[in-house]
């Protein structure tokens, strides 16, 4: 028998789907979790119900695109990804990824899926811009983002607070032209 995935972009490890019940979980999880909470910042506890009731907005909000990551291997989701405030006129939006358990990290299941998000924009969406923001001292997502074609466009200066430090976050950003010179 077939597993169903209601995949909508796939890649080699993962394949990217909208939001479905069940997923709050694991979304609940990453933003709760020590590690997640040091490298995206999240200071509040969350719950399922939140998660959910966050998810309903995002997908009933016309400038959100939400996908859930699965691996192709298991088809079990491991986290989230977005195109949030997306200017329509001015062709852009800002990107985000969370990948929920340490064990789905360090495995290029988190470049895939900006790979994939990037081709999405540009090459469906006709956005001509991404951009993100990402600490400074999170080395593992500027590695991941540069090797994607994004590049540091300036820095926020003591943007975020976190254990009695204020920390610098980059901005980074890729435009499709970036992206047509690296797929030629």
């Amino acid at each position: 028998m077939e597993k169903k995935t209601n995949a909508f972009l796939i890649g080699d490890k993962v394949f990217l789907r909208a939001f479905e019940p069940g997923d709050e979980s694991m979304i609940a999880i990453l933003e709760n979790h020590p590690q997640a909470r040091e490298t995206l910042f999240y200071a509040l506890p969350t719950s399922i119900e939140y998660q959910l009731e966050k998810a309903k907005k995002q997908q009933n909000d016309p400038n959100t695109i939400l996908f859930t990551i699965c691996t192709k291997e298991t088809g079990i989701a491991i986290g989230q990804t977005a195109f949030v405030r997306i200017d329509w006129v001015g062709r852009m939006a800002t990107f985000y990824i969370g990948i929920a358990s340490l064990e789905n990290r360090q495995k290029g299941l988190g470049k895939e899926t900006v790979e994939l998000m990037v081709q999405y924009a540009f090459n469906t969406l006709n956005l001509n811009r991404i951009h993100l923001h990402v600490a400074e001292n999170n080395v593992a997502a500027i590695e991941v983002y540069k090797k994607c074609g994004f590049i540091t466009e300036g820095k926020l200066r003591e943007a975020m607070y976190r254990n009695g430090k204020y920390y610098d976050f980059y901005v980074m950003g890729i435009l499709k032209s970036d992206f047509l010179k690296l797929n030629k």
